[in-house]
C-alpha cells in the first residue's frame, strides 16, 4: 500500500515506521490485550507455582513458615497481576505504538465499547423473534356457598406455556435496529479513532522525547566548548596575554552551562515520563528510543486533494455520518409510535386438584389490535425530540467538516514552513559553528575579546537547540497532517 499523503515512490523515514506497522483492527484488539497479558505473565506464574510448591512442603514440616507463606501468596499475586516491564533495548516507533495499543485504556474503552453496540444491535433484533414463558401457580381457596352449601376447599397446582409473537408494529422494530446498526457502525468507527489519537499522542511524546535527549546532548557539547574556552582563557592569563577577568567571564559561562544542562536533563525526564504515560505505562518505567533516520521531507499532495482525503478517511468523520443515520431512525421509530400494532398470544397448560385429585387442561388463542389514540401529547413531544436530535446531528456534522478543513490547512502550512525553516536552521547551525572556530583561533592567538568567543559559543548553543527544535517540527507536522487527513493508521507497509 503506498502511502496517500504524497506522490514519491519512497517514503520518509522518520514515517515509514509508523506506517508499517500492522495495526490491530478493531475486532482484534481484545484479543490483542489478551494474549499479551497471558504471555507476559506466562513465566511469573510457573516462577510462583514453583516457589508456592517448595514453600508448602517446607511449611508442612515446619509451622512457623506459614505466615510467611501467606505474605508470598500476596506479594505473588499482586506481580502476576502488574504490567509487562517495557524491553530493555532502544524501542522503534513501531514498538512503542504497539505497546500503547495494548496498554492504553483508551483502546480498551473502545474494545468493550463496540462490544457494547453490538450486544445492542442483537438486544434490537431480538424483538422480531417470540417471547415463551413458563408459568406455575399453586391456588388455595375456600368457596362459600351460602343457600346450598356446603362450603368447599380446594388446592390447585397449574402450569402453563405462554408464547406471544409481534407480528406487525408499522416499524418500529425495523427503525430501532437500523439505529442500532448505525450505532454500532460509529462505535466501530471511534475505536478506529481512538486508535489514532493513542497513536498521535505516542507520535508526539516520542518526537518530544528525541528532541530533549538532543538538546542535552547540544547542552553537553556546549558545556565541554565552554571548558575548552576556560583552559585557553587560563592560559592566556597565565602567560600574562589576557587578563584574568576572561577567567571570571569563562568561568561564569561554565556555571550558566552547568545551569542550563541540569534543567534540560531535567526536561528531558519529564518528557520520558510522559512518553511512558502515552503507552498506558506508570511513569516511573525507564525507556530508551533508537534514532530516527535522516530526514526527508515528503512531497505533498495538492490542498484540495489533502482535504478531500480528510474527509473521506477521517474515522471521527466516519463515526459523525453514522451518528447522523442512527438519529434519522431513532426519528422514524418516534414516528412509527403512532401506528397499530398486532400480536399474537397463545397459552396452554394443565391443572391438579389436590382434594378431590381432578385434572384438567386448557388452551387460547388471542390476536391483539392495538392503535394508540391519545396518550397526552407524548408521542408529538418524542417526534419534535427526535426530529431536533437528527438537526443536531446533522450541523455537528458540518462542525465536523469544517474543523477538518481548517486542520488539513494549518498542517499543510506548517509542513511547508517547516521545510523552509530547516533548511535555514542547517545553515544557521553551519555558520555558528564557523563563527564559534574562527573567533576561538583568534583568541587563542590574543587577536579577539573574550565577550566576542563567549557570543560566538552562546549563539552555537542556541542554533543547537533551534536545529533539534525545526526538525522535531518537521516531525510533527508531517504526522499531524497524517493524523488530520485520517491516515495515520493505514495498514500494510510504504513502498
Amino acid at each position: 500500500m503506498h502511502c496517500i499523503l504524497y506522490d514519491s515512490k519512497k517514503c520518509s523515514d522518520f514515517l515509514c515506521p509508523v506506517m508499517q506497522i500492522n495495526l490491530i483492527a478493531k475486532k482484534n484488539i481484545g484479543m490483542i490485550h489478551s494474549s499479551k497479558i497471558l504471555h507476559a505473565s506466562r513465566f511469573k506464574l510457573t516462577k510462583a507455582i514453583v516457589i508456592l510448591f517448595i514453600m508448602c512442603i517446607m511449611a508442612y514440616r515446619n509451622f512457623t513458615l506459614v505466615p510467611l507463606l501467606l505474605c508470598l501468596l500476596l506479594s505473588l499475586s499482586s506481580s502476576i497481576k502488574g504490567e509487562c516491564p517495557l524491553p530493555d533495548h532502544p524501542l522503534a516507533l513501531g514498538e512503542l505504538i504497539d505497546i500503547a495499543l495494548t496498554n492504553h485504556p483508551s483502546t480498551k474503552q473502545a474494545w468493550w465499547n463496540a462490544n457494547r453496540a453490538a450486544a445492542l444491535l442483537g438486544s434490537a433484533k431480538s424483538a422480531y423473534y417470540p417471547n415463551v414463558a413458563l408459568e406455575g401457580i399453586v391456588k388455595n381457596g375456600r368457596d362459600f356457598k351460602f343457600i346450598n352449601g356446603p362450603d368447599t376447599n380446594y388446592t390447585i397446582i397449574g402450569a402453563d406455556l405462554i408464547l406471544t409473537m409481534l407480528l406487525y408494529d408499522y416499524g418500529e422494530r425495523l427503525a430501532n435496529v437500523n439505529a442500532a446498526k448505525a450505532a454500532l457502525i460509529a462505535a466501530n468507527w471511534q475505536s478506529d479513532w481512538n486508535i489514532q489519537k493513542v497513536m498521535i499522542k505516542v507520535l508526539e511524546n516520542a518526537y518530544a522525547t528525541l528532541h530533549a535527549e538532543e538538546v542535552v546532548r547540544g547542552t553537553t557539547i556546549s558545556l565541554e566548548e565552554a571548558n575548552k574556552i576556560l583552559e585557553y582563557a587560563r592560559a592566556l592569563n597565565t602567560a600574562g596575554l589576557s587578563p584574568v577577568s576572561d577567567v571570571y567571564t569563562s568561568l561564569a559561562t561554565v556555571a550558566q552551562m552547568k545551569i542550563e544542562l541540569s534543567q534540560q536533563i531535567a526536561l528531558m525526564d519529564i518528557q520520558k515520563g510522559q512518553l511512558v504515560h502515552s503507552l498506558g505505562l506508570e511513569p516511573s518505567n525507564s525507556i530508551e528510543l533508537a534514532s530516527l533516520a535522516p530526514i526527508e521531507i515528503p512531497q505533498l499532495l495538492p490542498l484540495k486533494e489533502l482535504i478531500s482525503l480528510g474527509l473521506q478517511r477521517r474515522a471521527d468523520l466516519m463515526a459523525k455520518q453514522a451518528n447522523v443515520t442512527e438519529s434519522i431512525s431513532y426519528q422514524k421509530l418516534a414516528r412509527a409510535a403512532y401506528g397499530p400494532k398486532i400480536s399474537f398470544c397463545g397459552r396452554t397448560g394443565a391443572n391438579h386438584a389436590i382434594n378431590d385429585h381432578a385434572n384438567a387442561a386448557q388452551y387460547q388463542l388471542f390476536l391483539n389490535v392495538s392503535m394508540p389514540l391519545f396518550n397526552g401529547f407524548d408521542t408529538m413531544y418524542q417526534n419534535r425530540m427526535a426530529y431536533a436530535d437528527t438537526e443536531l446531528s446533522m450541523e455537528s456534522l458540518a462542525e465536523l467538516e469544517l474543523d477538518i478543513a481548517l486542520e488539513v490547512f494549518t498542517h499543510t502550512r506548517s509542513v511547508l514552513a517547516a521545510e523552509e525553516m530547516l533548511a535555514n536552521a542547517n545553515e544557521y547551525l553551519l555558520n555558528s559553528q564557523k563563527s564559534y572556530e574562527s573567533s576561538l583561533e583568534k583568541y587563542r592567538a590574543g587577536k579577539e575579546w573574550i565577550l566576542e568567543v563567549s557570543n560566538a559559543q552562546q549563539k552555537l548553543a542556541a542554533a543547537r537547540i533551534r536545529y533539534s527544535d525545526i526538525k522535531t517540527r518537521v516531525l510533527l507536522s508531517v504526522a499531524n497532517l497524517a493524523y488530520a487527513t485520517g491516515t495515520l493508521n493505514t495498514e500494510g507497509s510504504c513502498k
